[in-house]
């Protein structure tokens, strides 16, 4: 029986309140970007009081908010610092509520900005893909709240073992609450606890793709690491994850992973462009081309042999081998020619279909 104690206690740890700070020059841009008010409700500042304001993050730190790029940071007074807390802000209802369109739309624009530098931006798309079509992607994730889960898989009494768990200071309570319903309902995952300390059990064969639809869902997920968890094996799912993007403009460069965050296998999406298309039409024509003349040149080649061997035998100028041998190379042969033949009906079976 899975024991959940230790799981419950790695999450625990992991999840510890992390803390940021604007250096000195972030919080002077901040003060001339918003003419030394605040960026929330716009009042003036008193900057004599230090005690009076302070820098917050849009995205905090315990989000996966870039504490080193400026657009994170924003002056803020204190009552509606305090109001904000740790959240995202684009999870802080009653301000978006309350507050000016265009001021939502700006600090919203801002936090955009920030998260294209920050960590776990991982995507499906190929090194390749244009840096316009990676900003469509990323756009369309950060319009989500951001949260955070931790993922674990390994053995547990012999079993293969797949979970995912999260505390209440994930993130956006809403957000994670879709997730707990979706990783219950689309993935068959089974709940094994849930409260302050939330973990579940998900379908082996099925946990790559429900990691996949959370970093989608805008999570970030994080190895769990638990204690006497023992060594990596290759076919773990965090020695999958071997590389991440740092931002969309460094997308062609990929940065090997090295003891830091892990990310799984991204499903393949092909390119929809015509040209790319029509490339990959011809490249895999290609490609199947060879595999027939491969295949018919080792059939011709075997069955060659055999018949060379056959009449050296009815002539006299060679002993025939044992008929278990004979046997097992009739139908090394038999199989070549099974393939060959395999290949021309798929052949045949392609063109007919492009006529």
């Amino acid at each position: 029986m899975l024991e959940l104690a230790p799981f419950l206690d790695a999450i625990a740890r992991a999840d510890a309140p992390l803390e940021g700070k604007a250096n000195g020059w972030q919080r002077k841009a901040g003060l001339a970007e918003f003419g030394n008010a605040c960026a929330f409700c716009s009042d003036p500042l008193d900057l004599p009081s230090p005690k009076s304001w302070t820098a917050t993050s849009l995205a905090p730190a315990q989000l996966g908010g870039p504490a080193g790029v400026v657009e994170n940071w924003v002056p803020a007074c204190r009552s509606c610092a305090a109001a904000k807390g740790l959240r995202d802000v684009v999870s802080w209802s009653k301000w978006k509520a309350s507050a000016a369109p265009d001021r939502v739309a700006l600090l919203l624009a801002r936090r955009h900005a920030a998260l294209l530098y920050a960590e776990n931006h991982f995507t499906p798309l190929s090194r390749h893909s244009k840096r316009e079509r990676l900003l469509a992607h990323l756009g369309s994730r950060f319009d989500k709240p951001r949260f955070r889960v931790y993922a674990w898989a390994g053995e547990v009494d012999g079993e293969r073992c797949c979970l995912v768990g999260w505390s209440t200071r994930a993130g956006d309570p809403t957000a994670t609450g879709e997730a707990l319903l979706a990783l219950q309902i689309r993935d068959g995952a089974e709940v094994l606890a849930e409260g302050r300390l939330s973990l579940l059990r998900l379908p082996t064969d099925g946990f790559l793709k429900a990691l996949w639809a959370l970093i989608e869902g805008h999570g970030i997920v994080l190895p769990l690491d638990v204690p006497g968890d023992g060594p990596v094996d290759p076919g773990d799912w965090r020695e999958c994850w071997r590389h991440r993007v740092m931002d969309p403009v460094s997308n062609h460069k990929r940065v090997p992973m090295t003891g830091g965050q892990a990310l799984p296998h991204a499903p393949r999406v092909l390119s929809t462009n015509p040209d790319s298309v029509r490339r990959l039409a011809q490249l895999q024509a290609a490609k199947r081309a060879d595999r027939l003349e491969e295949a018919e040149l080792l059939y011709r080649e075997a069955i060659a042999r055999k018949s060379k061997y056959v009449e050296r035998v009815k002539r006299g100028l060679e002993a025939p081998m044992p008929r278990d041998e004979y046997r097992a190379w009739a139908d090394e042969v038999r199989s070549l020619q099974t393939a060959w033949a395999r290949l021309v009906s798929e052949q045949r079976a392609i063109d007919a279909s492009t006529r």
